[in-house]
């Protein structure tokens, strides 16, 4: 068959790109570039006095750093190589909800996106050169039913380096032209086969595992939107209600990070993280990872393959990023796209509000994908409300003082 397979220039796109070449397949190979120099120019942010202020580094994910390189890796396959320019694309599906998430004090999963991105400007183009499928280099399965018609993403073979989640909101017609050569391969064997190539312009740099949403991105954003959307205001404990120091705008926190300093520069407990804003008051909220528990994520914008019994609740494992343990819970599926998941045990820590998240019907092998969604949020039911902020000292010592009066009572 004709394929267009994307090509970034790493070892999975290189080895994959190698394997439908030797199994006679007609590739050709197309690199996605997601940064322009003109766009950026658009964008750019002076002083008081006039002056050109430096750009941020780009932040992004797939990101082709350099184009000559990977096209010389095209010509040592023998494959037809072309660049496409998606910058464009790319600031829409990408940028733009990094930067209202980040002002808006939420998170933002950037690699999905653009993992539904890179196989719509795939298909475009293949429709153009006339083929017949897209291939990427994702470590996950598809498979077909071709009595029910319906295509579904199961785990890849190396749990360990698994993608599914990255292709859990693709929809039926992408699938259903969609190949994964490394689908049943593990990571170590693909590393094997592209040392045995003695490829020259092989990159060995491996790729960030930091979420893009915990980096500083305070120039970054500062350079792409309106300075009016930049709330400055209060760091605050929220445990103990009491003010740390101030800020200068909630787009320098990231839900999660740690390693805060004041906006005079003094640092804060190392162990405190952010745990959730009020962006009307331009406040910062803090407090300690221990401190914050959950046992249920209300879910928004869910999506479940076709032919999905969504009749009763079903039982899940899920996870919250690559590479990360799969847990167990219940999924109840509500109107609107709306869903509640209920865990089997209570969790300490906290999922960032925006946060994607993937479900699966089983936790290690086979496991196969039964709904993608984005966390609303999350926190524990108590006297049938959602609890999601950690207890305030003052609750503490209430609930203590409750406890001491009901245990007198109970001794006489």
């Amino acid at each position: 068959m004709k394929i267009v397979m994307g090509f970034s220039g790493n070892i999975d796109s290189a080895v994959g790109a190698y394997l439908l070449k030797k199994q006679g397949h007609d590739v050709i190979l197309l690199g996605l570039n997601f940064y322009s120099e003109e766009l950026e120019r658009t964008s750019l942010r002076y002083n008081e006095n006039g002056d050109e202020l430096p750009k941020a580094p780009f932040e992004g994910v797939y990101q082709i750093k350099d184009l000559d390189a990977v096209k010389a890796l095209a010509d040592e396959l023998g494959l037809p190589f072309y660049a496409v320019q998606a910058a464009t694309e790319y600031q829409h599906y990408v940028t733009d909800r990094v930067i209202g998430a980040r002002i808006g004090g939420r998170s933002f999963a950037p690699k999905a996106a653009t993992s539904r991105l890179i196989l719509e400007v795939l298909k475009k183009k293949a429709a153009q050169l006339g083929a017949e499928k897209v291939a990427t280099g994702h470590y996950a399965k598809i498979v077909h039913n071709i009595s029910l018609k319906t295509h579904h993403i199961f785990v890849s073979n190396d749990l360990e380096n698994d993608q599914s989640d990255l292709l859990s909101t693709v929809d039926p017609p992408t699938l259903a032209t969609l190949l994964l050569p490394l689908s049943d391969m593990r990571k170590s064997e693909v590393e094997r086969i592209a040392k045995s190539l003695n490829l020259k312009y092989l990159p060995n740099d491996p790729e960030s595992k930091k979420s893009l949403m915990l980096k500083k991105l305070g120039a970054f954003i500062e350079e792409r939107a309106p300075k009016k959307l930049f709330k400055e205001g209060n760091i605050i404990d929220y445990k103990n209600d009491s003010i740390l120091g101030e800020h200068d705008g909630i787009h320098h926190f990231g839900l999660g990070e740690s390693n805060i300093k004041t906006k005079s520069g003094v640092p804060l407990d190392k162990n405190f993280e952010v745990i959730g804003f009020r962006y009307r008051a331009g406040v910062v909220y803090m407090g300690y990872n221990e401190d914050l528990e959950y046992d249920t994520i209300v879910l928004t914008q869910v999506k479940v393959p076709p032919g999905t019994d969504l009749s009763s609740p079903l039982e899940v494992f899920f996870r919250f990023s690559e590479g990360a343990e799969k847990v167990p819970g219940i999924f109840y599926p509500y109107n609107n796209r709306f869903g509640e998941l209920k865990l089997n045990a209570k969790q300490t820590g906290l999922i960032h509000q925006g946060e994607f998240i993937t479900l699966y019907n089983r936790k290690g092998p086979m496991g196969r994908v039964v709904a993608s969604a984005e966390v609303r949020t999350c926190g524990l039911i108590e006297n049938g409300k959602l609890r999601s902020f950690p207890k305030k000292k003052e609750d503490i010592e209430l609930e203590e003082e409750v406890e001491k009066v009901d245990i007198y009572r109970f001794k006489h």
